[in-house]
C-alpha cells in the first residue's frame, strides 16, 4: 500500500468520525459551563439601595497614656471649625531609686520632641509656637482614666518656648531649652526614693501652643526609640577641679494624656455631645472626625426587598449577595459647591474601619472574638479588623466589601432571628490620636466629581444571583 492511498483512507476515516460525532446543525453560540448554571438562575446588579446615615457625637475620647504627645492648633474653615491639641505629662526616672545629685552642677536643661513628619496636619507654611509649663497638679496613676477634654493645672511661668516651621527641623526633632531655675529644682530635691517620690516632688510638664498663636499646622510627636525625652545636663569634678566630667540624666515620661479642644464649625454647631443627626438633618452629610466621638452609623433599610418576592412581605425568594462594596466619597468645604477635598495638607482620616452599633447606642468594636469579624475577616483575610485606606492621588477611599457580614444580617432579619448589632459605624483609624476629619456625601446627595461627573453620594453596589424565580427581572 502505497503513501497516497494510507492518507487517502485517513482522511475518509476522520472525516466519517465528524459527522457522526456532530449532533448540531445550526450556529447557534455554545456557551461554555451554560449546563453548570440553571435556566432559572439571573445574576444582577444594583447599586440603588436607600443607606440611613446618622452622626453620633459619643462622649469624649480616652487618651491616656498613648505613643504620642499631641501639640498644635489647625483651622479647617468655618465650616468645620478649630481644634488645638495639648499633653500633659508626668517625667520619669524609670525603676531607679534613690537617686540624687548632689555632686552634680547644672549645665542646662531641654526637651527633645521626636516630630513625626508623615503625620503632620494643616498649613505647614506657617510657624508654630509651643510653650512648655511645669504642672503643679499631680496627673493619677491607675485610679484614673484621662480623656481629651480633661486638663491639670500647671504654673503660669513659661518654663521654654520655641518659634519654628516644619522646614527648621532638619533632623526630625524639636529642640526646647528650659528653664535654668527648674533644672536647679530637680537637682536640689535629690535625693528621690522612687519614681513616686520623684513625681510628688517634680509633677510634670504641661506642652501647649502659644494662646495668641494663629491657627497653623498640628504634629504627632513620637515617644518611641527614646526620641522624645527631657535632657538635663550636668556636670561634675573629679579628682581635681580641673578634672570636668559631663554628663546627661535623660528623664522618660510615666503617666500622661492628650488634651483635644474642637471648637465646631457651621456644618456641626448644632451637634452636641450625646446628639444623634439623621443626615438629612445635616445637608446630606455625614461626619467622622478624627480627635472627637464623632462617627457615623450606617443601615441598609432597602436591602432586605431584594429577597422578598414582589408584593409580598412574608414570601422569599433564593438570593446570594456574591459581592457588595460600599463606596464613600470625602468631600471638601473650601470649594464652595463642596465637590473636591481641600487642600492636602489637610486630607481625610487616612483610614476607616467597621465598628457596630449595640440596640443601646454604645459602640462594638471588631475583636476576633465577634460574629462579626469572621464576617468581614471573610471578606480580605490579610486585613485584620477591615479598613479602607484613602488615596490622596485620587482622593477617595478604597471599596469596603460587605457581602458576608450584609447576606448573614439579612437573613435573620427577613427570619425574624436576633440582630448582633443594630448597624454598622464607621470609625476613623487613628481616633484619639489625630485630628483629621471626614465630611462624606449621604445616598441622596446630588453632587458630582467635577473631574471626571461620578456621583460622590454614598454608594451600596451589589451583584447578586437569584435562584428558582423566573418572573423575577434584574433591575
Amino acid at each position: 500500500m502505497n503513501i497516497k492511498t494510507v492518507f487517502t483512507r485517513a482522511i475518509l476515516f476522520f472525516a466519517i468520525i465528524f459527522c457522526f460525532a456532530c449532533e448540531r446543525t445550526d450556529l447557534q453560540t455554545i456557551v461554555i459551563g451554560g449546563d453548570l448554571i440553571d435556566d432559572q438562575t439571573q445574576m444582577c446588579y444594583a447599586d440603588t439601595f436607600e443607606i440611613d446615615v446618622e452622626t453620633h457625637y459619643m462622649d469624649s475620647l480616652y487618651t491616656k497614656n498613648g505613643s504620642f504627645f499631641l501639640a498644635g492648633y489647625v483651622d479647617n474653615g468655618a465650616e468645620i471649625g478649630q481644634t488645638k491639641t495639648s499633653t500633659y505629662t508626668q517625667l520619669s526616672i524609670g525603676s531607679e531609686e534613690a537617686l540624687n545629685f548632689n555632686d552634680r552642677e547644672l549645665d542646662s536643661l531641654s526637651l527633645s520632641l521626636a516630630l513625626d513628619k508623615t503625620s503632620i496636619y494643616g498649613d505647614t507654611s506657617q510657624t508654630i509656637t509651643l510653650e512648655v509649663y511645669e504642672l503643679s497638679e499631680t496627673i493619677k496613676g491607675d485610679s484614673a482614666g484621662y480623656y481629651s477634654t480633661d486638663s491639670v493645672k500647671y504654673f503660669t511661668e513659661v518654663l521654654g518656648s520655641r518659634t519654628f516651621k516644619v522646614s527648621d527641623i532638619e533632623t526630625d526633632t524639636v529642640n526646647i531649652i528650659l528653664s535654668n531655675t527648674f533644672g536647679q529644682k530637680i537637682i536640689d530635691g535629690a535625693e528621690y526614693a522612687d519614681q513616686d517620690d520623684f513625681a510628688s516632688k517634680i509633677k510634670g510638664l504641661a506642652i501647649r501652643v502659644k494662646d495668641s498663636q494663629t491657627a497653623s499646622w498640628a504634629g504627632k510627636y513620637s515617644l518611641e526609640n527614646y526620641g522624645t525625652v527631657m535632657n538635663l545636663h550636668m556636670h561634675y569634678f573629679g579628682d581635681t577641679n580641673e578634672d570636668t566630667i559631663r554628663t546627661t540624666y535623660y528623664f522618660g515620661f510615666k503617666e500622661r494624656f492628650n488634651q483635644i479642644d474642637y471648637t465646631p464649625g457651621t456644618l456641626t454647631q448644632n451637634i452636641k455631645v450625646g446628639d444623634v443627626v439623621n443626615s438629612e438633618n445635616s445637608s446630606n452629610y455625614g461626619f467622622v472626625f478624627e480627635g472627637t466621638g464623632m462617627v457615623a452609623r450606617i443601615k441598609f433599610p432597602s436591602l432586605v426587598n431584594l429577597f422578598r418576592k414582589t408584593g409580598t412581605s412574608d414570601s422569599v425568594r433564593e438570593v446570594h449577595i456574591n459581592q457588595a462594596q460600599l463606596a464613600i466619597s470625602a468631600v471638601g468645604v473650601d470649594d464652595p459647591e463642596f465637590k473636591i477635598y481641600p487642600a492636602t495638607n489637610t486630607p481625610p482620616p487616612s483610614g476607616l474601619y467597621f465598628g457596630f452599633m449595640n440596640s443601646d447606642g454604645t459602640l462594638q468594636t471588631v475583636s476576633p472574638d465577634s460574629k462579626q469579624y469572621k464576617l468581614l475577616q471573610a471578606q480580605y483575610p490579610s486585613s485584620g479588623d477591615y479598613q479602607v485606606a484613602y488615596s490622596s492621588s485620587t482622593q477617595v477611599y478604597g471599596w469596603a466589601k460587605l457581602a458576608e457580614y450584609l447576606q448573614e444580617r439579612t437573613f435573620r432579619e427577613i427570619e425574624g432571628l436576633p440582630l448582633s448589632d443594630d448597624g454598622l459605624v464607621i470609625l476613623p483609624n487613628q481616633q484619639s490620636t489625630s485630628i483629621r476629619k471626614l465630611i462624606f456625601a449621604d445616598d441622596k446627595n446630588p453632587l458630582n466629581h467635577p473631574l471626571n461627573g461620578q456621583a460622590m453620594k454614598l454608594k451600596l453596589i451589589v451583584y447578586y444571583a437569584v435562584f428558582n424565580d423566573p418572573t423575577y427581572i434584574c433591575n
